[in-house]
């Protein structure tokens, strides 16, 4: 994720998310759902209605345990979403807390794009946390709350790209 325009990354979903989603309809079959999981290599999708509006998930999960014909009858109703102004913290303490692998962004209700948590590990492994008064770096979804090396505040932490490998 190389930003060549100068400005500084942001630590927010709208920073990581997918924007090109695979996503289904409650009509289509759990048949032609399971085929586009294994054909797209995904674990799950998100499910919309006619207006573009997250209703479900479906999982693999979903359709190798559940009953059904229709992706209607085996999906996770109600899904968690997030906007996609919300830091990457939070959406990593949601993505632990409720056990899912995936959540669905959302702008005025419309699905925008899918925030993973294998994009939690990208972000990890391609930016720090820099301390503006020692140089000091950190890794993490957050900056510390002070700086290990001159206990300077969060509020002097920069998010910037790490260097190749380190």
């Amino acid at each position: 994720m190389a930003d060549h325009s100068g400005a500084r990354p942001a630590a927010n979903v709208d920073a990581m998310m997918t924007r090109a989603v695979i996503t289904t309809s409650p009509e289509t079959s759990v048949a032609e759902v399971a085929s586009l999981l294994h054909r797209h290599h995904i674990t799950g999708m998100p499910v919309l209605d006619d207006h573009q509006r997250v209703v479900g998930v479906v999982s693999e999960m979903d359709v190798v345990t559940r009953h059904g014909r229709l992706v209607a009858d085996i999906m996770t109703r109600e899904p968690h979403t997030v906007e996609e102004d919300v830091p990457l913290g939070e959406v990593a303490d949601l993505l632990m807390t409720k056990r899912v692998r995936r959540l669905p962004v959302v702008r005025h209700g419309k699905l925008v794009g899918l925030i993973s948590r294998t994009d939690l590990v990208t972000f990890f492994a391609h930016h720090q946390w820099v301390c503006a008064q020692c140089g000091a770096t950190q890794r993490g979804l957050r900056p510390p709350v002070t700086c290990p090396g001159c206990e300077a505040p969060q509020s002097a932490f920069e998010l910037e790209e790490a260097p190749y490998g380190m």
